[in-house]
């Protein structure tokens, strides 16, 4: 799949991403930042956890997520609540689906 590409109607982002889960579920933001948000890895970081100058726009909220935008290279969320959070920063972004 190219980078921006939308998945195909019938794979959804949890099974997409759910091979590069952790034991416990959790996926980096990294993974996912670029090939599905056409974002950085940092400002999706902040939109997870509001705490980079972003807290008005804390999409994660509600959502299990581990780690802080302080250090967005660490930063996963659970891979259950993927389509919910990528869903939340397209529409932030006038993205939609």
């Amino acid at each position: 799949m190219n980078s921006f590409e939308q998945n195909s109607p019938n794979e959804s982002l949890v099974e997409k991403y759910r091979p590069e889960a952790d034991e416990e579920g959790y996926v980096f933001t990294s993974a996912f930042a670029v090939p599905e948000l056409g974002r950085q890895n940092k400002n999706v970081a902040a939109l997870l956890d509001g705490e980079e100058g972003t807290a008005e726009y804390n999409l994660g909220e509600g959502l299990r997520y581990k780690g802080g935008s302080g250090n967005y290279s660490e930063m996963k969320i659970h891979v259950d609540d993927l389509d919910i959070f990528i869903q939340r920063v397209r529409d932030y972004f006038g993205g939609g689906r």
